[in-house]
């Protein structure tokens, strides 16, 4: 099959677009690929993308495994720090019923609670969510030359 991308939010001239893509090799393996350049940062709309296309490759017949990866040099850079404002815009009582990271939480969910093999596959830095993505995963192989970190600690924000 070709790649395709799945885009659930159209991009806006403010917003670029931050999404996967998905790919299934000819030996079953399904690729998912994190795509917000330059560092593969976690935007509402990659998190979005990754959920739903993790729950595609899922439910394709077609697929034995799943390999979560990212595109060019960085598997994942963590949070998209330009979002942080929006988030708390709204206010401390905003938060009630859901809190700001739910989706965030429902894809690690949605990746740990997959029937079929997980692998993250990190092709370069993988820094606080990045690497709570490749922990989502059943399995991780890093290249040589990657690393993996939780910055956030040296701020005193606990990973999650």
């Amino acid at each position: 099959l070709k790649p395709f991308t799945f885009k659930p939010l159209p991009p806006s001239q403010t917003q670029p677009d931050m999404t996967t893509q998905i790919a299934v090799r000819p030996d079953g393996v399904g690729v998912v690929t994190l795509d917000n350049a330059p560092v593969n940062s976690l935007a509402s709309t990659l998190i979005e993308s990754l959920k739903a296309n993790v729950a595609k490759l899922v439910a394709d017949p077609a697929v034995k495994a799943i390999v979560v990866t990212g595109k060019g040099n960085f598997f994942c850079g963590g949070a998209e720090i330009s979002e942080f404002a929006k988030l708390l815009g709204p206010g401390p009582g905003a938060y009630k019923e859901v809190h700001a990271s739910q989706p965030f939480h429902d894809v690690m969910d949605v990746i740990d609670a997959s029937p079929k093999t997980t692998v993250a596959a990190i092709n370069g830095l993988a820094l606080g969510g990045g690497l709570e993505v490749a922990l989502a995963c059943h399995y991780r192989v890093i290249a040589p030359k990657a690393a993996v970190g939780f910055p956030e600690v040296m701020l005193g924000l606990l990973p999650g």
